[in-house]
């Protein structure tokens, strides 16, 4: 009973972050609340359970309260999905103290079943010690059997429950698990009449598996919601524009038009680079571009469309957003060479040269800190032609733009040239960098001289004319030096959310 105590506990623990991740997102911030919360829910019940079994020294005691915590663990995603919806809601609305006091009030909700399984090991312990085994042992026994079964409760729901059944269902089978275990534990020792009444406790969980929805957000215009091992996904139509949009939905990841290019956001930008080393631009020259954070494919699609011959090395790690993006937004593998695997990791092992690497992984707060180092930025200098350019795609805020200069004071430890263009009525800026010189001179002859030839896309004038207009050769004043060793990209992070929050 120790083991199962322990593997639940840890599934419900995963299961749960993963439920609050898909509406407040997935910083430190929520990970330390979560963890933190449960922590002091399992202290108070190992106290509450060594008081227990001191006054009540019952043996069926465990399997009553495997069967209630089971119970507890069913009920969540029946009390906590409307508190969801509100905090989606207030999310969208940016009430931001009334979602502080939602999320406070779903940690609550998870306090029940673990403070009950928190009463289990020093119960167990107290049975295991009585039934003849040494003190000593009795607690080493107990406590290892729990540290492997919550070993096992944290792969579990990541590799297995999430990704197939969603976290909703998930925690149902999690509950059912518990109700089995405390009823085979219980069953025996009971009149056959009783079996019968205590078996059908396990109806509760099973007709609560079939009955409750599998959908997470009950957003408008919907098309596609699933949970990943990463993320939990969701595509949703605008207007015939199919927006994907990751875990709390407050950023676009990726945009697709059937009848659109141009969408006037970052993804355009990967269009200006080559015009800002070279002038004149062949289309022939840009042969190689890797994107580091597929997505959707947008910017590969739009590379595409002004540079046809160019072959595209596309990293993503997660496969169920290429999935949904090739069933709703138009990607597949005429677009770009899709690897499933992290993109540092992916572009290391590349054997190939690049005209062009954007990296698109640095929106707030789903920044991978290993794309944001010296040693990362130093590596991708060797990927470039003598003429590539690396382009950022950098998320910021109405107070802060702490992470771009960071990122800017990082890469141009390695790159000599550096600009930005940041992205109207956004909260993006585009940081350019490579070994070659980076003139607003040639953005310019080459814009004067495409703008008044016929045959060019309307797509290409226009983004090289936000780039104009938003050009800056100082990145700004000097951030954070970020290593391998030091990358303190929660606290940035950290201080843009809280910038936002109590502007």
């Amino acid at each position: 009973m120790a083991f199962f105590s322990g593997l639940c506990s840890m599934a419900i623990e995963m299961t749960a972050s993963r439920m609050l991740q898909n509406f407040f997102s997935a910083t430190n911030i929520i990970w330390a609340c979560i963890i933190g919360s449960i922590l002091i829910y399992l202290s108070v019940g190992n106290w509450i359970g060594g008081k227990i079994v001191e006054k009540t020294p019952n043996r069926k005691l465990l399997s009553v309260l495997l069967i209630l915590s089971g119970v507890s663990t069913c009920v969540i995603p029946l009390l906590s999905r409307p508190l969801l919806q509100k905090s989606a809601n207030a999310l969208n609305e940016q009430q931001f103290l009334y979602l502080i006091f939602l999320f406070f009030l779903l940690l609550c909700i998870l306090s029940i079943p673990m403070l009950i399984l928190g009463m289990i090991n020093p119960i167990s312990i107290y049975f295991y010690n009585h039934a003849g085994h040494p003190f000593g042992n009795s607690i080493g026994s107990i406590l290892s059997s729990s540290t492997l079964g919550s070993f096992a409760g944290t792969f579990i729901p990541v590799f297995f429950l999430i990704p197939q059944f969603g976290t909703s269902r998930a925690l149902i089978i999690i509950g059912f698990l518990l109700i089995g275990v405390g009823i085979g534990g219980w069953i025996f020792s009971e009149s056959e009449q009783k079996r019968f009444l205590i078996i059908a406790m396990l109806f509760f969980p099973v007709s609560e598996f079939f009955l409750i929805s599998p959908k997470v957000k009950n957003s408008s215009n919907q098309i596609y919601e699933k949970e990943s091992m990463y993320n939990y996904i969701e595509i949703v139509e605008e207007h015939n524009f199919s927006l994907l949009k990751i875990n709390e939905g407050q950023a676009i990841q990726s945009i697709y038009h059937p009848e659109q290019v141009n969408y006037y956001g970052p993804w355009e930008q990967i269009l200006t680079a080559p015009y800002l080393v070279n002038y004149p631009v062949e289309s022939e020259s840009i042969k190689n571009a890797a994107i580091l954070g597929l997505a959707g494919g947008t910017a590969a699609m739009q590379l595409k469309k002004i540079f046809p011959d160019v072959v595209i090395d596309g990293y993503e790690i997660d496969p169920d957003i290429i999935d949904a993006a090739k069933k709703h937004m138009g990607l597949n593998e005429n677009v770009a060479a899709i690897h499933l695997v992290d993109a540092r990791i992916g572009i290391t092992q590349s054997k190939n040269q690049y005209d062009l690497i954007m990296a698109d992984a640095y929106k707030p707060p789903y920044i991978a800190p290993n794309l944001c180092t010296y040693e990362f930025f130093l590596m991708i200098s060797k990927k470039l032609s003598d003429s590539g350019v690396l382009i950022v795609n950098v998320g910021r805020s109405e107070t802060s733009r702490y992470l771009l200069e960071s990122l800017a004071t990082t890469a141009g430890a390695v790159f000599p040239c550096l600009c930005v263009v940041d992205i109207p009525n956004s909260m993006n800026s585009i940081l350019f960098a490579s070994n070659k010189k980076l003139s607003y001179e040639n953005l310019l002859r080459n814009y004067s001289d495409l703008s008044s030839e016929s045959n060019v896309p309307k797509l290409l004038i226009e983004t090289l004319s936000v780039a104009l207009g938003n050009f800056q050769e100082n990145p700004g004043k000097e951030g954070l030096f970020l290593s391998d060793d030091s990358v303190p990209v929660d606290r940035i992070i950290n201080q843009m959310i809280f910038g936002s929050v109590f502007r």
